[in-house]
């Protein structure tokens, strides 16, 4: 590897580190309870599962709004990770497939070029065990990550009290 290549990788990484420690402090210091923040940040990242890519930021904003919890958080961790979408996509047909097998999904005419007849077309690919796993994914990780930070802002808050 050529030093200005491990120079370049070092400042990306430097660059995303900070992105994320500058997320992450946003998120904790929203003010609203730990409950709403951790639900907003958990339904952000549970709507990057799902196969709604164009509207998921205004819908993850409505839901949020209609579950009472904190939609600025939930519509910045939709948009924070967007880039990761391709992956948690992957890891939907992975888990689809480990519960269901390999079902092939509906017959679909593809009728044109767009982005829209595009998105439905490779979804129908894969079919089923891809709505399967974006269902259970989003749902593990909406749980997981809403207990995780409530457990985690809870005790931020009670430490910096003290």
């Amino acid at each position: 590897m050529l030093p200005k290549e491990s120079a370049m990788k070092k400042r990306m990484s430097l660059r995303l580190a900070e992105s994320v420690r500058s997320y992450c402090a946003r998120m904790a210091g929203l003010a609203d309870s730990p409950s709403k923040v951790a639900g907003g940040v958990a339904l952000g990242l549970a709507f990057d599962f799902l196969p709604v890519p164009l509207i998921s930021i205004p819908l993850s904003y409505l839901v949020a709004r209609l579950v009472r919890c904190n939609a600025v958080a939930a519509v910045a961790t939709v948009i924070f990770f967007k880039l990761a979408v391709p992956f948690f996509f992957t890891l939907n047909v992975i888990v689809g497939r480990a519960l269901i097998g390999d079902i092939p999904g509906p017959d679909i005419a593809d009728t044109g070029n767009s982005l829209l007849n595009l998105l439905i077309s490779s979804l129908a690919e894969h079919g089923y065990p891809f709505l399967v796993g974006s269902l259970v994914n989003a749902t593990l990780v909406l749980l997981a990550i809403y207990f995780l930070l409530v457990f985690v802002l809870e005790r931020r808050r009670r430490r910096r009290r003290v």
